[in-house]
């Protein structure tokens, strides 16, 4: 078995296995939405473990990791009750929980970095160490945690399934599209070897999934989300901001000189190179959905 093959039997196998895990805890409405979250704080945390490790340069200029992944983990839970804010209103404490309890958060959060900065590390590194610290929760906790606000989105489920449909077909059709035609590189210093062809083809396949995964909502479960037209639009932009995800994770570990952001997953890498396509796509498709009236 040559070694391309096996790779992408190992990739294939590794999708097998977790992707039913994965697929029940962001599906299934029981045990009050928490598989939903465990997934969002699972997800997330090592991602950002992996950002900080790829990002450190040296004892004084890298993330505070444990406050990080500590603050991250408050963010999701803060975000949960956010979400699901109607399950707990019987709850005084969880009356009027709105968009203030992150913004609250967030700004505790930079309050104990600035003090940590100032008590525990020289000066100097000061502005790359809170910078890679906050940055990492902003782009990676916060946008991995609007997995959340999603599924509590009327017929978040099945909003969801779209969004893995699309950027696994986008993934998927970019792989083999580059991998049997691609002879034309996009250019991007990010990702060198990818080509237009690969990139092309990852798009035809996510409209075309996002195309079939809406129709397949409409045919078998009655549930009429978008209209042909919105389908092809939506597949195209999905696609594309899948792909600026991919480039900027691209970007960073280039930076960190690093090939994967780690080895969690065999055939796949890193957690960060599997869920890198969802950090911008997800909270675009999100708000769209709520711009649209979904709520």
């Amino acid at each position: 078995m040559s070694g391309l093959n096996k790779e992408t039997l190992i990739r294939i196998l590794s999708a097998i296995i977790t992707l039913p895990v994965l697929a029940y805890a962001l599906i299934t409405d029981s045990f009050l939405f928490i598989p939903t979250l465990i997934v969002s704080i699972v997800v997330s945390l090592i991602t950002l473990y992996e950002y900080y490790m790829i990002s450190a340069k040296d004892e004084n200029n890298k993330a505070f990791i444990k406050t990080g992944l500590i603050g991250g983990l408050i963010l999701n839970i803060i975000m949960y009750f956010y979400a699901f804010e109607k399950f707990f209103a019987s709850s005084r404490l969880f009356q009027n929980f709105d968009a203030r309890a992150v913004m609250g958060f967030l700004v505790l959060l930079i309050a104990i970095l600035l003090v940590q900065q100032l008590l525990t590390r020289p000066l100097k590194g000061g502005i790359y160490s809170l910078a890679v610290t906050l940055f990492g929760i902003m782009y990676i906790v916060l946008s991995m945690s609007h997995i959340i606000l999603l599924k509590s989105l009327k017929d978040g489920s099945f909003y969801i399934v779209i969004l893995i449909v699309v950027i696994m077909l986008n993934d998927t059709g970019a792989y083999f599209g580059g991998m049997l035609f691609g002879k034309t590189k996009a250019g991007f210093e990010a990702s060198p070897n990818k080509s237009w062809e690969g990139y092309f083809s990852g798009l035809l396949f996510g409209i075309i999934g996002f195309i079939l995964a809406n129709q397949v909502c409409v045919s078998f479960f009655s549930r009429e989300l978008f209209t042909l037209i919105e389908s092809a639009i939506l597949g195209i932009s999905l696609s594309i901001l899948a792909n600026i995800g991919d480039l900027i994770e691209s970007a960073i570990k280039r930076d960190g000189g690093f090939k994967d952001s780690g080895s969690i997953i065999p055939g796949h890498g890193g957690m960060w190179d599997v869920f890198d396509a969802t950090l911008f796509a997800l909270p675009f498709f999100y708000y769209y959905l709520v711009l649209k009236g979904i709520a």
